[in-house]
């Protein structure tokens, strides 16, 4: 996930094409029949979720601003530093939905411990990419205080991208009154990107 200057140069070109997480945009959706391939899956689809959504907006908002902000590295210094908060709730959601769609069609159970694991193992590969330790410290603490308060078996139907959905809205490196007059644009830019996820995800199960 960490953030060149030459990759949001080659995300917004004229076709629309979102290449800034390698991984994730060579990634294509297969079976997930182990633990590995499931983090995996989540790294890569809360990738893509995350970009396409922030990118998007930042570059709908500021229009042909945006292409003079390229070489600026404050900007892309903020844009950094909003994509990793914004993805790291990303992946607890998406961690804790897939946990639940799991638990709900073959019939497991998970233990917190196990979920914090799960969660932590993922973020622990995320150091190297540029994930700072403060944040990833954070983020831990985040995810085990979400835990005590959900209930993973009814968790994939109780708004289960919520928390990714508002993380974009606050984090999204924009003006305060402007960011007021689009929450419902934001909000439902993410919304509709998770409901694609929630229609193929169990399709991709083989566990």
């Amino acid at each position: 996930m960490k953030l060149k200057i030459e990759d949001i140069k080659k995300g917004f070109d004229a076709t629309k094409e979102y290449l800034l997480h390698p991984i994730a945009a060579l990634f294509q959706s297969k079976k997930i029949s182990n633990n590995k391939e499931l983090a995996q899956y989540i790294r890569n689809e809360s990738a893509k979720v995350v970009q396409q959504t922030l990118y998007e907006y930042v570059r709908n908002r500021m229009g042909t601003l945006y292409v003079k902000m390229h070489d600026d590295q404050k900007f892309i210094d903020s844009l950094n530093i909003a994509t990793w908060n914004i993805y790291t709730v990303a992946l607890q959601d998406l961690t804790l939905y897939s946990h639940s769609v799991i638990e709900n069609l073959y019939k497991k159970e998970f233990s917190n411990l196990e979920l914090e694991n799960f969660y932590k193992e993922i973020l622990d590969a995320e150091i190297e990419k540029g994930l700072k330790q403060e944040l990833q410290d954070d983020k831990i603490k985040e995810f085990h205080l979400r835990l005590q308060s959900i209930d993973l078996r009814s968790f994939f139907q109780n708004k289960p991208f919520k928390e990714s959905s508002l993380a974009l809205y606050y984090w999204a490196p924009i003006a305060d009154e402007l960011k007021k007059q689009d929450r419902n644009i934001v909000l439902n830019s993410i919304h509709l990107k998770w409901k694609n996820i929630e229609k193929e995800f169990s399709k991709l199960l083989n566990l």
